[in-house]
């Protein structure tokens, strides 16, 4: 036998080994592949044309669907419409034929649709949901952003503007079957009103990102929703009082960011361990919290820049007594703090962050000294410094400082440090009062501020020069007890 024959008999062993395989073995193989991978198997032989529809993982967006990698390639503001139009009609149509066959298939665990899709087309929007309803499908991610529009800088006259699909609640279970979704994520949406108080029932989680919803409706959702463990909100700007709610509410972790038109927030979670918040300052209630162990503030807007860190400096100790870890970020606000001399105390904080936004070479630095104070039980502080680029000749100013002993940190970290003269000062005093500092953690590595571009890069000169002068100062007066880990 030649070498080809050989060749060709080993190409037929193989193939009848993997041929005897029982189909629900081969959906399961399968159902591992990439689904685009998954799809090309269906050109194997007829028994294959079928096996693909078993994938239980279906992921739709550019890349998969029209072949598209680079999405910001073809954002042009010169882009005509129709062609948009075009590509929106092409991605409908390819997904509608997929959906048809994948019907036929076995359960669906996760479905989701990256595509900035508008109101027109919102029967085949729908057709996909039934399907994937019908099919006991667990996730449903529905992210039709403008972001992902082809040509985001057209201005839409009122002819041609982007109307925004609604999500048909009704459609979440079956007719005769329980709700199996436990997952929901949608953006850039809106949400239909609930028609029967079953509906979502089995949610876990539920992720909002500017979803058009009003202070009924969330309410209705969480009376429903009685499994439901994680809620997040963003920029639903729908909302205006929030209250937080619901009998026998299960709500562990609750995040609300850049909800702007809010003007109270009520909550009423007695499971609630985790809260995050930025925008500007509302109204807080904290009613029915005894669990909230964690909370992170972010006050974004000018007109609440300070007295929102105000407010989470000397309301918190007695609105949330329970608290063990705080996360706070300043913004042009620190320095500008009139700080009580003796304000009230965090009774249970262990771990205490804190992003100063800029740090600036004229801060005298009293916030440091309040903060030892206000937090006497504190295990853990970490500093996200940024401190400008442009601050290369430092100011000659004078910091008069007040001895705050602290017994109880142990653990220091100052991230985004690069050896300016007012980062050196504030470290030096933080080593002068941690009485019981055993790890100082430094890092010129920058946290917390993706919206930052302006900041000094560690690998520039100067700033590498200082950084090792600042190194071998800190080996020199740390004490032995003291363990220095330089990121």
């Amino acid at each position: 036998m030649g070498r080809r024959g050989r060749k060709a008999a080993k190409l037929v062993r193989r193939e009848d080994k993997f041929h005897v395989l029982p189909d629900d073995m081969l959906s399961r193989i399968v159902s591992l592949l990439p689904l685009k991978e998954a799809v090309r198997t269906s050109i194997l032989s007829k028994r294959w044309r079928s096996i693909w529809t078993s994938h239980s993982e279906l992921r739709f967006d550019a890349a998969s669907v029209l072949g598209i990698n680079n999405c910001p390639a073809l954002m042009s503001e010169d882009q005509p419409e129709s062609n948009s139009q075009m590509l929106s009609s092409k991605f409908v149509e390819r997904v509608d034929q997929f959906m048809s066959h994948r019907c036929q298939g076995l359960n669906i665990n996760y479905f989701s649709v990256h595509f900035p899709l508008g109101k027109e087309f919102t029967s085949h929007i729908d057709q996909w949901i039934s399907c994937a309803v019908m099919k006991g499908v667990e996730n449903i991610d529905l992210d039709l952003s403008e972001e992902f529009r082809l040509d985001p800088k057209r201005e839409y006259t009122s002819s041609t503007e982007f109307q925004i699909y609604e999500f048909p609640c009704w459609l979440s279970s079956a007719p005769g079957r329980s709700c199996t979704l436990k997952h929901l994520r949608l953006a850039s949406c809106h949400l239909s009103a609930l028609p029967k108080p079953e509906i979502l029932t089995s949610l876990i989680t539920v992720d909002l990102h500017s979803v058009s919803i009003s202070d009924q409706q969330l309410k209705d959702l969480l009376s429903t929703s009685c499994h439901l463990e994680q809620l997040s909100l963003y920029a639903c700007n729908g909302l205006f009082n929030l209250k937080i709610s619901a009998l026998n509410l299960q709500l562990k972790f609750l995040s609300i960011k850049h909800c702007f038109r809010l003007e109270t927030i009520e909550i009423h979670a007695a499971e609630l361990v985790t809260f995050e918040y930025g925008g500007h300052l509302p109204s807080f209630s904290f009613k029915n919290t005894p669990k909230l162990a964690k909370a992170s503030l972010d006050f974004v807007t000018r007109s609440s820049r300070i007295e929102g860190v105000m407010y989470a400096l000397t309301r918190f100790p007695s609105d949330l007594p329970q608290l063990e870890t705080l996360n706070l970020m300043s913004i042009l606000t620190l320095k500008n703090l009139q700080l009580p001399e003796n304000g009230p105390i965090f009774t249970n904080i262990k771990q205490f962050e804190l992003t100063v936004f800029p740090f600036d070479d004229d801060d005298n630095l009293s916030w440091i000294g309040y903060i030892l104070k206000a937090f006497p039980l504190l295990q853990k502080l970490e500093l996200n410094l940024y401190t400008p680029s442009f601050a290369k000749v430092q100011k000659d100013i004078e910091r008069f400082l007040p001895e705050c002993p602290h017994k109880h940190i142990s653990k220091l970290q100052i991230n985004g440090f690069y050896g300016n003269e007012q980062e050196v000062h504030l470290l030096r005093y933080l080593l002068q009062n941690l009485l019981a500092l055993e790890l100082l953690v430094v890092a010129p590595i920058k946290k917390g501020g993706r919206f930052i571009t302006w900041l000094s890069k560690p690998e520039r000169p100067w700033c590498k020069a200082r950084l090792d002068r600042v190194y071998e100062w800190l080996l020199a007066v740390l004490p032995r007890r003291v363990r220095l880990e330089i990121w």
